[in-house]
């Protein structure tokens, strides 16, 4: 039998580490990317800020509906583990293949791609295109897989570092552009609902990362209380850190500047004080990316793991050495990705597919908790329980509100999302029918 990862002997996480997860997973590329494509979409930047700010609301009211997950049920596993328990095998299947898929390996390719990206130093005219970000999937996915420790630790003092950087950035801003006017041009119609609700879905993409402690749960120090105080943390403290960096992006430059830009970070630092600004904040993007890289590489094997635990994932996942072959897995494919994607081409299929599955998640809070099947569960406070069903009600309306404005407005924007379910419900068939036959 597999030892499994949950084991009292395997090392602890207190609210330090769990509230830098959530931050490395939420700053990763999305923030230094979006805003461009954003203010091309709604014309002027008090709608970008405005949609900046909702998806930091919507954020927050799924990291304390998460809370409420991990109250009940302080184990990892994530959304595999609450819909395979709540509902069926075969809604954690689909959860932990969409997660499996567009929640960490297309993440994690993606921020690799930004980091190699942005990197404050011109690359030898030998080093091919996409070397370097290869070479930081495999560098984080070594680092957890020999010494997952150490690397753990390493995180939380690099994204220490990192937000450090980005209030420093932040406040130079604000100086240089203290008493400028603001030069991004305005367009005189207000964006259409369906345009706000679009710009809305790609920025959640950026929030997404709230719900990254949940991974880890019974990792953690306490998780009953620990968890869910550091996805509320991780979430206020990231959705500040946003609002702050774009209202200096915003402010920068000229709307013809900006509108429809991937580096629109880059071009505002250049704008604000110039090559000398650029190169540090090009320094923060390649470092932001870098966490995010190595803290999805923390914590997406962990739902391979639990899989393979239950049977439905090939069993030499499961357990501690499990879990070393489950990065090296993500590695792999995370590194055959980078190969393959562009840095925003999956901008909407990942904020549709990821928030579809995340609003079917909490909505299990409102179905009775599920008979004891492995000890773990617990009754969280009467207060606390009724908080995170008001918390998830709110969530639900709004993913599932903003969705339909997005298919509305562009409805090829959900294939890619039907094309993942159907893939899913196809290899669980196979799956189970080979499981029958044997």
């Amino acid at each position: 039998m597999h030892p499994t990862v949950t084991e009292a002997d395997h090392p602890r996480h207190g609210l330090p580490t769990l509230v830098a997860l959530v931050v490395a997973g939420m700053i990763g590329s999305g923030v230094f990317t979006t805003s461009g494509y954003a203010l091309e979409a709604l014309g002027s930047p008090g709608p970008v800020l405005a949609a900046w700010g909702v998806g930091g609301l919507v954020a927050l009211a799924g990291a304390i509906s998460y809370g409420g997950l991990v109250a009940r049920r302080p184990q990892s596993g994530g959304e595999y583990l609450y819909l395979a328990r709540a509902v069926h095998p075969f809604a954690g299947f689909l959860a932990g293949v969409v997660s499996f898929t567009a929640g960490f390996t297309g993440p994690i390719a993606l921020a690799a791609l930004t980091c190699e990206q942005y990197l404050p130093v011109a690359l030898p005219s030998w080093v091919p295109p996409r070397a370097v970000a290869t070479l930081v999937v495999v560098v984080c996915g070594a680092a957890h897989a020999a010494v997952g420790r150490f690397a753990t630790r390493a995180g939380t003092a690099i994204v220490a570092v990192k937000m450090l950087v980005i209030l420093v950035l932040v406040a130079v801003g604000e100086c240089v552009l203290a008493g400028r006017p603001p030069v991004a041009a305005t367009v005189a119609s207000a964006p259409s609902a369906g345009a706000f609700a679009a710009t809305v879905t790609w920025i959640m993409f950026s929030y997404i990362g709230f719900n990254q402690a949940v991974y880890v749960a019974a990792e953690a120090v306490d998780p009953v209380r620990t968890v869910p105080r550091a996805l509320v943390v991780g979430t206020l403290f990231t959705t500040a850190a946003y609002l702050l960096l774009n209202d200096v992006f915003l402010r920068s430059a000229p709307y013809d500047v900006l509108a429809g830009r991937a580096d629109v970070a880059s071009r505002a630092a250049l704008a604000i004080a110039g090559p000398a600004f650029d190169t540090a904040l090009r320094a923060l993007v390649a470092l932001a990316t870098f966490t995010s890289v190595a803290g999805m590489m923390m914590t997406g094997p962990r739902i391979t793991t639990c899989m393979a635990e239950d049977g439905v994932f090939p069993r030499w996942c499961a357990g501690r050495d499990g879990l070393r072959n489950s990065v090296i897995l993500h590695t792999a494919l995370a590194t055959l990705l980078v190969h393959q994607a562009t840095i925003l081409g999956l901008l909407g299929y990942l904020g549709v597919t990821l928030s579809l599955v995340s609003a079917l998640t909490v909505a299990t809070l409102w179905l009775p908790a599920a008979p004891p099947r492995d000890g773990v569960e617990s009754a969280p406070a009467p207060r606390a329980a009724a908080a995170a069903r008001v918390a998830a009600s709110v969530y639900i309306v709004a993913t599932l509100g903003f969705i339909g404005l997005l298919v509305r407005h562009d409805p090829w924007q959900l294939l890619g999302t039907v094309v993942t379910f159907v893939a899913a419900g196809v290899i669980w068939l196979v799956m189970r029918s080979r499981l029958w036959s044997a």
